[in-house]
């Protein structure tokens, strides 16, 4: 520690404390100062309040005859002991409840009034102003308390100076023997006093007025100030004093509340001055001054009020910024005040990343919601977790200023956040609310249904805080410089890690401020000021200058780096690319001086001159942007410009006169190599955050641990899918089509019919009449029709949802294919609407298809229908219909060889009933099987195994095909049935046939007897078609319902897609505009990557107004991440637009290429500039 150190700590750790307590220590300091400027004036309005003076000169001067300069400063102390105390309460408390109260307003509006009022440029609004007095109402009224009783003592001390002056210059002044002699009173006196005498009840005398009067005074006083302050900044401008605004307000928000508050304050006062003793005397002469104005005293007061808050607001401010700023070497500043990154990073050299905002969200409900419709598990299993899940959030996203516990909060939320996509889907259920860091509409948030978008702004804020802490370290010392360095760095990681493998998987178009233009200045931007702060460190140390050389060209790429990204960006504002090209060209000035000074040591005189010109002319191309860039940057490259410009001046004196080396041209001067210090590096528990949650994990336990992950549903619903698929197709599927061949053989040998008209000549077979009375109590061609209705409306329900799609993309692509006429396809580059989406017009093909086929089997159901309409009709009729359709025939004696065959194919038709029952009975028990297959605990004890042996790979579900495979082969028994079911009917279906020839040769039956045959054989098959017909509309039913899904997702893939290229196709048109508009104006600036010109350039033109806009080419900048070593290094300057060509004037028109001429003069001249060679003539 320094010898001459006054403080009793070394400078980083009073940067640090400073910093903490800015607050408190500015208020503090302020207010000392303020309260012993403003005491004459104090003591002067207690007089006025408590005696009868008939004006302020009168007061005046009987306190300098009576009681002298000590009159004027009786009772300093206890504003100095209490004042300052409850000032630094009272800004303290205000400060907290205004953050509160707006956030509260948040919650409820959604815009942060606090963000209204620290938006540049804006306006108070009935949200401001509510914040602000209410804060200032609990502040005055928290602080009360604190300073009822100093400011009692402060008014007995005043007036007992007066008292005792009064009786010793006129004993008879005062008759009362208590009063008479009484000497002056201290201020540990009268406190002692007054408690002897009342008790401490005593120093709360006129607490209530005193409460009243802070309380409804600091409302006003903050609201006033606030107000008074936002509309002065408005009006003064960024450019004006930063200490006006503050003395402005501060002198009129004195006046305000002491206008309102006045008599309360004068009320307070006369029942406290009562305390120094009682007398009629002084109660002739209380009463005396009670009935003069309770204004009395007022003009002191508001002189008093308006010098304290004076001194006090723009001293506060102004010894905040000393103790935050710092003056580091080559002219490095830096401030500490991070809170609002919007207008406090343009006061340093350096640049940190705005925080982006969010208000509170409920995600607690959302996977409540979710659990309870999704998962088997009750929610309240997970009651804690969902506490800790909100608590997590609400902690993260008040993250807002630069301390290092935000880093703990972020990274936590953001280990839980990514652990929780794998136990749930993005659409989780809730719109996560944030609000832009960059962008021209950083007021509106931006809402995502999507954990990933959640994660992604955590991230972004966590890149923001390290950047920040970067910004606040104290950059004077060799350990600040490293630990900035590192921040920097870790900043520039967590973008990095950002941008690969978050916003990847987001599933929708990321915020105009986190695409990848955006993210890759930020990042190049912040490794240039990582690697700044390397060279800073390197310039303290003393190193080569080669070496500090080689640092600089590699700060000056990455500049360089920055300013190419940030111009492709729409988010990074225009003052960031002037501050970005500013330092590049500043630092490639910089490496090229200090590369002369080791030209100098190495006597290389000519390469010297060589070297300090180009920096020269570096520093030149950096002031251009001296507009645009703060006083700090600004100030950098002065100092760094007259130091090249004297040494530019020996150099080229000393090498003229002396050495007379050649200079070479700056083409041969070699290459500066570069030397990188600095990398993208993210912490560990932000790439590998899940492998860091356990129970004895740093990052704490995972949440939801017992929840079977989102993945694991998935995989079950997979497998489900495939195993009802080979049941329900390759077995049972295969059993009915066996069942519907064999039928299909019995109807055409007809089977039963012959056998029934042969066995029951008279009246009706049982199993004809049961059949029909199933189809009456079903009734069944009422059922049918009313099946296929229903069919046809959910079928037209997903048509009308497809064609809503393809509608949409029809007129997507309608909308692009007109723009791309209108622009033409050199300016319109973006995809076509098919390349585009090749998906979703490949599935709009796909949907087409189905519902063609399924138009064709529905056509096929109706034309059964309608084939059998016939027979429905007198099955579903009564059981006289059905003897009146089925003729009788005679009965006849049955021969011996005719019964034997008619024996034996009974026998075969009863084998194949027996066939067909036993597989109704394996089908359902098959069904029971595959209901009673679950394989849920297989999955949890693969995906136990699964996080064991990979932690940090997500869980998929085709990671479960093995198990899925084994699983299946459950039902290889089954599939074996079916083969031997096959091999079972063929054998039967060949005794039938066999069966039924011996019987058809046996039998010759009469005419009738054929008629009754036919007439039982088609009521036979009718029913059989019956069952056909309902087993078809229930596979009709099932796929249009499945098709429903499909054409669901299809329409809202569609809306996405058609919204997401609408926003392209508004931004690309704005663009072009833009463009188009910049060319028209002739705008022409350099490329940021062409090399400066050694001649003049011309001056800017005019624009011509009625000249139409030319097309303008945008331009084609490829990214190179460091520059070749073939070329010299260089100092280009962005641009949004290309150079463009000149406009043709138009006839009628004054432009700047006529030059100006009087009465019609033919002089020459070069266009829009004037020749002296021509002089100036008139008429």
């Amino acid at each position: 520690m320094r010898a001459d150190n006054t403080w009793i700590m070394d400078d980083a750790t009073r940067n640090k404390l400073l910093k903490k307590y800015k607050t408190q220590v500015a208020s503090a300091t302020s207010t000392i100062c303020a309260t012993l400027s403003v005491t004459p004036l104090e003591n002067i309005k207690t007089r006025m309040q408590t005696h009868n003076f008939q004006n302020v000169f009168q007061c005046v001067r009987y306190l300098w005859r009576t009681e002298g300069p000590r009159g004027y400063v009786a009772g300093a102390l206890p504003p100095l002991a209490s004042v300052t105390a409850v000032r630094v309460v009272n800004f303290s408390t205000y400060n907290v409840a205004k953050h509160r109260i707006s956030e509260f307003v948040e919650r409820i509006t959604g815009e942060s009034p606090l963000a209204t009022y620290n938006t540049p440029g804006s306006s108070p609004t009935v949200s401001t102003l509510l914040t602000f007095t209410t804060a200032g109402f609990i502040a005055g009224l928290i602080t009360s308390p604190l300073a009822c009783p100093f400011e009692l003592a402060k008014n007995v001390v005043q007036t007992s100076v007066l008292v005792s002056h009064r009786s010793q210059a006129s004993p008879d002044a005062v008759r009362d023997p208590s009063l008479r002699n009484k000497p002056r009173l201290g201020t540990i006196e009268a406190i002692r006093q007054i408690v002897r005498r009342y008790g401490f009840r005593g120093l709360y005398t006129g607490f209530h007025l005193h409460a009243m009067r802070d309380t409804i005074g600091s409302g006003l006083y903050f609201s006033v100030y606030e107000t008074v302050k936002q509309v002065a900044a408005k009006e003064l401008g960024p450019d004006k004093s930063p200490f006006g605004g503050p003395m402005i307000a501060g002198a009129i928000c004195s006046t305000v509340p002491w206008f309102c508050t006045y008599p309360l304050d004068t009320r307070k006062t006369r029942a406290q001055s009562v305390l120094l003793g009682k007398s009629k005397e002084v109660g002739e002469a209380s009463a005396a001054v009670s009935k003069s104005s309770m204004y009395k005293g007022l003009s002191i007061i508001l002189i008093r009020t308006g010098v304290n808050n004076m001194i006090l607001l723009s001293q506060g401010r102004r010894g905040w910024a000393s103790r935050c700023q710092q003056k580091v070497p080559n002219g490095d500043h830096f401030v500490c005040d991070a809170s609002h990154a919007s207008t406090t990073t343009m006061t340093s050299n350096i640049l940190q990343v705005p925080f982006r905002r969010s208000h509170a969200v409920s995600l607690s409900d959302a996977i409540t919601q979710y659990i309870s419709s999704k998962y088997d598990q009750r929610p309240d299993m997970f009651a804690d977790d969902l506490l800790i899940i909100d608590r997590l959030r609400n902690e993260a996203i008040n993250v807002q200023e630069p301390h290092v516990s935000g880093i703990s909060r972020l990274v936590t939320y953001s280990a839980q956040l990514k652990w929780l996509g794998g136990k749930f889907p993005v659409d989780v259920g809730v719109e996560f609310p944030w609000y832009p860091a960059f962008g021209f509409n950083t007021t509106r948030p931006i809402s995502q249904n999507n954990l990933r978008f959640e994660l992604a702004n955590i991230l972004f804020n966590l890149a923001a805080l390290y950047s920040q802490l970067a910004f606040s370290v104290n950059r004077t010392t060799s350990d600040g410089l490293k630990q900035a360095c590192n921040y920097f760095c870790q900043s520039a990681g967590v973008l990095l890690h950002l941008r690969a493998d978050i916003l990847p998987d987001l599933r929708t178009a990321p915020p105009e401020d986190m695409d990848e233009m955006t993210l890759q200045s930020l990042e190049q931007l912040l490794l240039a000021q990582a690697q700044e702060c390397f060279w800073q460190k390197a310039v303290k140390d003393g190193l080569k200058d080669a070496s500090i050389a080689r640092l600089a060209a590699k700060v000056s790429d990455f500049y360089a780096e920055a300013g190419d990204y940030a111009v492709k960006s729409n988010a990074i504002s225009p003052e960031w690319i002037h501050h970005m090209t500013a330092k590049h060209h500043h630092f490639a000035a910089a490496a090229q001086y200090r590369q002369s000074l080791d030209c100098l040591e190495k006597r290389k005189y000519g390469e010297e001159v060589a070297r300090l010109r180009d920096s020269e002319a570096c520093v030149n191309e950096a002031l251009k942007e001296s507009r645009w860039i703060n006083r700090a940057v600004l100030g950098d490259l002065n100092g760094l410009k007259s130091r090249v410009s004297e040494d530019l001046k020996r150099a080229t004196k000393d090498n003229d006169v002396i050495y007379l080396n050649p200079v070479p041209p700056k083409s041969e001067l070699k290459i500066i190599d570069r030397a990188c210090m600095v990398a993208a590096k993210a912490p560990s528990q932000v790439t590998d955050a899940i492998s860091m949650l356990g129970e004895n994990g740093p990052l704490g336990q995972p949440l939801f641990a017992n929840l079977v992950p989102y993945a694991v549903h998935i995989a079950a619903s997979i497998y489900s899918d495939r195993r009802d698929r080979l049941v329900n197709e390759r077995i049972i599927g295969e059993l009915e089509t066996m069942t519907d061949k064999l039928r299909d053989l019995l109807s055409s040998l007809n089977l039963p019919g012959s056998l029934q008209a042969l066995e029951k000549p008279l009246g009706l077979p049982p199993t004809l009449v049961a059949h029909a009375e199933e189809m009456r109590q079903q009734e069944g061609l009422h059922r049918l029709r009313r099946s296929l209705e229903d069919i046809a409306k959910v079928k037209a329900n997903d048509k009308a949802v497809y064609n809503e799609g393809v509608e949409l993309l029809a007129a997507e692509k309608a909308e692009d294919d007109a723009s791309r006429r209108k622009y033409g396809t050199d300016r319109w580059t973006r995809q076509t609407s098919e390349a585009a989406a090749p998906k979703l017009y490949t599935t709009s093909s796909e949907i087409s298809g189905y519902f063609t086929s399924a138009q064709s089997s529905d056509n096929l159901v109706e034309q059964k229908l309608r084939d059998s309409e016939a027979v429905f009709r007198v099955l579903t009729g009564t059981n006289r219909d059905l003897e009146m359709y089925v003729p009788s025939s005679r009965r006849a004696a049955i021969p011996p060889e005719v019964e034997r065959e008619l024996i034996r194919l009974r026998g075969c038709l009863s084998e194949v009933s027996r066939l067909e029952s036993r597989r109704k009975r394996r089908a359902q028990a098959l069904k029971e099987k595959a209901r009673a297959d679950d394989i849920t605990q297989a999955l949890l004890k693969e995906t136990a195994r699964l996080e064991r042996e990979f932690p940090m790979q997500p869980i998929q579900a085709s990671q479960f095909e093995d198990l899925f495979e084994e699983q299946l082969h459950l039902y290889d028994t089954d599939l074996e049935m079916v083969a031997q079911e096959q091999h079972d009917q063929d054998q039967i279906a060949a005794q039938v046939r066999e069966a039924n020839r011996a019987f058809t040769r046996a039998h010759k039956g009469d005419a009738s007897t054929k008629e009754r045959e036919k007439a039982l054989q088609e009521l036979e098959n009718g029913f059989l078609k019956y069952k056909e017909i309902i087993s078809n509309i229930e596979v009709g039913r099932k796929f249009y319902n499945d098709l429903a899904k499909i054409v669901g997702r299809f329409r809202d893939d569609c809306r996405a897609f058609v919204h997401q290229r609408r926003m392209e196709a508004s931004q690309l048109e704005s663009d072009i505009a833009s463009a188009a508009a910049m060319a028209s104006l002739n705008i022409s600036q350099p490329h940021l990557r062409q090399q400066p010109q050694p001649q003049p350039q011309p001056q800017p033109q005019p624009p011509q107004l009625s000249s139409p806009p030319a097309p303008v080419q945008p331009p084609v900048q490829v990214h190179q991440p460091s520059r070749p070593p073939e070329e010299p290094l260089t100092a280009p300057q962005p641009t949004r637009a290309p150079v463009a060509p000149p406009a043709v004037p138009t006839p009628g028109m004054w432009s700047p290429e006529m030059g100006i001429r009087f009465g019609g003069g033919n002089s020459r001249g070069q266009p829009g500039q004037w020749d002296p060679s021509d002089g100036i003539r008139f008429g």
